[in-house]
Formats: C-alpha cells, structure tokens, sequence
C-alpha cells in the first residue's frame, strides 16, 4: 500500500530546491574587461622636415615575471599584491610597452623607430633602444610607479651612448581599473620623454653624411 506524499513537504521541496535549480540552469561567467596602454597624444615631427633623422632598433621590453600574465596587478599593501582575474590586459605587458614607447619616440623626435629583427633580417639602424622595467604597478585610487632600466646603443660598434634607470610616480583618480590603466600610460609617457631627450642628443644619419 502506498502512502501518498503530504502536499506540504511537495510545498517545502518546492522552494528548498527551486533557487538551486534556477541556479543551475542560469549560472553564467563574469567576461572579463580588457585594457590597454595608450600613447600620449601626438605633437608631429620634432624637426619639421617630415623625414626621419635617425633609425632606433626597439628591442623587445623585458618585464619581471610577476608582470609576465594576463591578469592587471594591483598593489594591496607594502608587501603584497594582488591580481584581478576579471581585469587583464588585451596584449602581452611587454609588446605593449614596447608599442607605446615607439609611438611616443616618433612623436617626440624625428626618429623612425622599429622592432629589431632577428640578425640579418633587420633594416639598417642607427641606435638600439632597450628598456627593462623593473617595477610597474598601482593601488586602486592610489598611486601608479614604474621603475625601468633603458639604454641605447650605437649599432654600428655596440657602443653604449645613453645608459639610465628611471622612476616615475603618477596619482590614481579613481579607484577602478580605467583609472589605474591610464595612470600606467601616464607613465610609460614619462620614461618615454625622458629618452626622447637623449635621443635628442645623439648625432643623426644627416649629421655623419
């Protein structure tokens, strides 16, 4: 003989297992947000002649292992930090660094700058440029530090020209990741400037003629 179920327990089951049903079926994933460095806005040709002076091999930017991922890193505190698996970057750290750097270089001087190919495959160069950051990172509405090494080298003996480490600091407006991005480009402006003008020093190809 079977003993029919009350239809309060069916009631209590009911609303026990809808939530975990509805969840089940309807669960999605946040997307991650995807960012990236921006140049600084362009001023033109340094020298008005709308002809390069100069070639700059841009090799490839190292950055520390800890840089080295998709995921935007936040500082937390003095000695920890903290990555953000919904906020990341839209190209490797390193080739967008590097990017920025030569747009900005073109912008500020009359240098043509390109992306050092491996031996025997690059065009003629004048100089080559190396950057190695060290540190770039920020706190949410806090404050954004790049600490980079760069040098450039004559490319004809090796010779080193311009040789210096670097430290810039920039306020974080906002306490969201747009915010810490574009404090990050500030940045990345800063370091640029400062080779511009060492690069303003160096003779040109018109100049050795």
């Amino acid at each position: 003989m079977k003993i029919p179920m009350q239809p309060v327990l069916l009631v209590i089951m009911a609303v026990a297992l809808g939530p975990a049903l509805s969840l089940g079926g309807c669960a999605t994933t946040q997307p991650p947000a995807y960012y990236l460095l921006e140049p600084a806005a362009r001023t033109g040709d340094s020298d008005g002649t709308g002809k390069a002076c100069m070639t700059i091999g841009m090799r490839p930017v190292e950055v520390p292992s800890y840089l080295d991922r998709r995921q935007i890193m936040v500082r937390t505190g003095r000695n920890e930090l903290a990555i953000s698996e919904f906020n990341q970057w839209a190209e490797p750290l390193d080739e967008n660094i590097a990017r920025v750097v030569a747009q900005n270089l073109e912008s500020l001087t009359c240098a043509d700058v390109v992306k050092t190919l491996p031996a025997g495959r690059s065009r003629p160069l004048d100089y080559r440029l190396q950057v190695r950051v060290n540190r770039l990172e920020g706190s949410l509405g806090g404050r954004a530090v790049l600490d980079a090494e760069w040098s450039l080298v004559e490319a004809g003996d090796g010779r080193t020209v311009q040789s210096r480490r670097s430290r810039f600091v920039e306020p974080v407006a906002g306490d969201d990741y747009t915010s810490l991005v574009s404090a990050h480009s500030e940045l990345i402006a800063g370091l640029s400037r400062e080779i511009a003008q060492a690069v303003a020093t160096l003779p040109t190809a018109r100049d050795r003629q």
